[in-house]
């Protein structure tokens, strides 16, 4: 008894290390409060799910090199890429505007 009980702890606590090694390690949400033509809106990045949210579209997003870091969004309007910089900015052009954006805390 005693060994199978050794067996199953070693066996439980693989499970767990291989769900812990097969999450993202920098997979985060973000958060913004982006103005748009004067007008407030939440843009929303699920890093973990490549996905950006922006007025009701639902964007495909992949690492850029632009900024600190950035995301190109496409599939859900017009493509952008979205830069972030430091102290929570970040930016974009959509529709021949530039659209800022600070990251909510």
């Amino acid at each position: 008894m005693k060994v199978e009980g050794a067996v199953k702890m070693k066996w439980s606590a693989a499970l767990v290390f291989a769900t812990i090694s097969m999450t993202p390690a920098n997979a985060y949400v973000y958060n913004y409060a982006c103005t748009d033509h004067g007008k407030s809106y939440p843009l929303r990045v699920d890093d973990a799910k490549n996905v950006l949210e922006w007025k009701g579209a639902i964007y495909k997003i992949r690492t850029t090199d632009c900024g600190r870091a950035g995301w190109h969004a496409e599939g859900g309007g017009e493509p952008f890429d979205f830069c972030t910089a430091t102290k929570g900015y970040a930016d974009f052009q959509q529709g021949g505007a530039k659209v800022v954006c600070d990251l909510k805390r």
